[in-house]
Parts: structure tokens; sequence; C-alpha cells
């Protein structure tokens, strides 16, 4: 279900990249998707967002903007290997986890072309581990909590690289947590 809509969103947006006809009034929302990994552990993350921005203010002098976002993700891991006494080890199973949050996301512009984001929020996921050695499969779900800090860089006046570090704790089963940080690139549009 997710991977249609992040397909669906990644399409969108190359044809916004490309050219489409917008008017001169810029519209307070926004969609972008990006894709990350963790290089600690075989892991990739992929998220869509579409937000709103709400107003601004000045931080130090410089513009910031207040958004709210809603996100659908999906993350790919496996579980953690260990050693089975003399026998070898056991663990290392694949783990698909897909989720929703929404997010208070904030811009503080530094000059035309660079801004500084961060985005705090929450967020509920559904993971499922699928054991190499048998055919049962596990899942599991619960709530956790999303926090971003990057950059982005205005490609065009609609186009913006981002780039940025997210923590998202994800439980992927009764005793395991991905904790680690995944560093992440994409796309916005600002309509």
């Amino acid at each position: 279900m997710s991977n249609t809509m992040l397909k669906a969103l990644a399409v969108m947006l190359l044809a916004a990249a490309g050219g489409s006809a917008v008017g001169a009034d810029r519209s307070p929302a926004y969609v972008g998707a990006d894709v990350g990994t963790q290089f600690s552990h075989n892991s990739s993350l992929v998220r869509a967002y579409g937000g709103y921005n709400l107003g601004g203010s000045t931080l130090f002098g410089l513009q910031q903007t207040h958004a709210v976002e809603l996100m659908v993700f999906t993350l790919g891991t496996e579980t953690k290997t260990w050693r089975y006494f003399d026998y070898g080890y056991a663990g290392g199973n694949p783990v698909r986890a897909n989720g929703i949050g929404i997010n208070w996301s904030t811009a503080l512009r530094l000059d035309d072309k660079w801004s500084l984001t961060g985005r705090l929020g929450g967020n509920y996921t559904w993971a499922a581990t699928s054991y190499r050695y048998a055919s049962d499969k596990d899942t599991y779900d619960r709530s956790g909590v999303t926090a971003d800090v990057g950059v982005a860089y205005k490609l065009n006046p609609h186009v913006s690289l981002t780039v940025d570090v997210s923590y998202m704790p994800i439980r992927l089963n009764r005793v395991e947590k991905n904790t680690k940080p995944t560093l992440g690139t994409g796309l916005r549009y600002d309509f």
C-alpha cells in the first residue's frame, strides 16, 4: 500500500521538477520525498510527506517558516545477529516496517538558496519480521518519535534538494528497537 503511494509521489515530484505550469502566487502547500540509509546497519528508509505552511517569524534576524506535515514511510532492515552457543549464528531476519506520522516542521532561511531545516513529531509503525528458516511472520506495532535536522538548497523557485539526519527509533519486535540515525537526501516541491 505505502509503496504505491511513494511511487505516485515520486512521479509527481519528477513532473513538477520538469517545469509544470504554476501561477505566480505561491501556495502554502508542499510535497517531498527522501531516501536514507544507516551506515552501521543494513537499513534503508524511504519517506514521502505533504505539508502546509502556517506562517513565519524571525530568529536572529532571519526569516523562519513553520509548517505541519503528514508523512508516510517504509523502513527495510534486519534483526540483530547473535551467536547461538557453538551451533553458529542466529538472527539477521529481514524486517519491513511501514508507518505514518505527523510533524511540526521549521525552515530557517539563511539566504536566497540555503535553509536550515528541522522536524519534530510522532509516528505509528507496523513492523513485520520474516524468519529465514521458518514460514511464519511476526508482526509488531508501536508509536514513536521523529526528529530531523538538515539543510535545503533551492534548485529553482519551486524545487529544493534536501539533506538531513533523522532520528526515528522504531520498535521492530518485543525486544529490539532500531535506534540508529539515518542520513537521507531527497526533493521537496513548493506549489
